[in-house]
């Protein structure tokens, strides 16, 4: 505990011991050369004092230089964590060795201090990076997330930038740390899927079109469309060809649903062989000329069972829930189940 007290001590004011060991050591030298010195030799106490101020000097002086030291080869030393610094000009200050190889293999140039980084990176990387600098600049800490397409892969990095400030408190500059975050990131993604993925069929699930439904309404979507289906007879051809074919079935019929749908939609399976679509900005004769493609496509395929669809179409306005949408949906496909008898 002393001990770290001490060093602690050393660490905030090496500065100004620095200033007195030089001034003794200056001393020193007029002595050698002049044979003249402020300090007089013939009080004890007081040369004491001048060996014990040079002395803490120089080990403050090594303490410190341990701790940059240390500094200097936990940055080098790590292959995942790449550093550089910015001026207020956007220029660098300062870059690790791991920071220049990646810009070298992904951005082909190489960082060198004095050069500004805007010049060789797109336009879009350019403004993005001039944009985080900045904030930076007002003294803001914060963190981003880039996304980089490279070689056929997708790469992940976490930028946390943060202002450098002088000895007065003053901001000369932005730092960033960044880390390769790829495999992480993908584990995100991956539980991400999980959570809002059918595993059987890989459409959505029921959570994730509940909350497309909200996001529908917050963005004032108009109108919204829902169409729910099941199919008839599903119970039959499981029993008869087995669970593995009825599989198949609802797998083959999430396809037909994705196929048929526009890109913007939403397909679910809301679970057994119940499925719904949200339809944002699709009127209802637009959903009504999307189910029959449905039909035709499962005639096409000649699916051994057929589906019931029915579709509700409101404003976001009306402050119905997707389980309002679902149950009006519901209502309509039972009427297209009970004219097929």
């Amino acid at each position: 505990m002393l001990l770290g007290r001490i060093k602690e001590l050393l660490y905030k004011y090496q500065g100004w011991l620095t200033y007195l060991g030089a001034l003794l050591a200056f001393n020193l030298m007029l002595k050698l050369a002049y044979d003249e010195i402020f300090i007089n030799y013939k009080n004890p106490v007081e040369l004491l004092i001048s060996i014990i101020i040079l002395g803490v000097s120089l080990l403050a002086s090594y303490f410190n230089r341990r701790r940059h030291m240390l500094s200097y080869f936990i940055l080098e030393s790590s292959e995942y964590i790449n550093m550089y610094a910015l001026d207020l000009n956007y220029r660098f200050m300062s870059t690790n060795r791991n920071d220049i190889r990646l810009m070298q293999e992904i951005f082909k140039f190489t960082p060198k201090i004095g050069d500004c980084p805007l010049r060789h990176l797109d336009a879009e990387r350019s403004s993005e990076l001039k944009a985080n600098v900045d904030r930076a600049l007002k003294g803001e800490n914060f963190t981003s997330l880039d996304t980089i397409e490279y070689d056929g892969k997708t790469l992940y990095w976490q930028n946390m930038f943060s202002p450098i400030y002088n000895r007065r408190k003053r901001i000369i500059g932005a730092f960033s740390f960044v880390v390769d975050v790829t495999e992480q990131r993908k584990q995100e993604l991956e539980m991400q899927r999980l959570a809002y993925e059918d595993v059987l069929t890989q459409v959505h699930n029921r959570r994730y079109i509940e909350l497309a439904f909200d996001e529908c309404v917050l963005n004032k979507t108009n109108p919204i469309t829902v169409i729910m289906s099941d199919l008839n007879k599903f119970k039959e051809a499981n029993d008869t060809y087995g669970h593995s074919c009825g599989d198949q079935i609802l797998i083959e019929y999430g396809e037909i649903l994705t196929k048929v749908m526009p890109e913007n939609a939403v397909v679910a399976r809301l679970g057994g062989d119940e499925f719904a679509v949200l339809l944002p900005g699709v009127t209802k004769q637009q959903a009504d000329f999307l189910i029959n493609l449905v039909k035709i496509e499962m005639m096409v395929k000649d699916m051994p069972v057929t589906a019931s669809l029915g579709s509700y179409t409101d404003s976001y306005q009306a402050h119905k829930t997707f389980v309002d949408f679902c149950a009006c949906a519901d209502e309509r496909m039972y009427r297209d189940k009970n004219q097929k008898g």
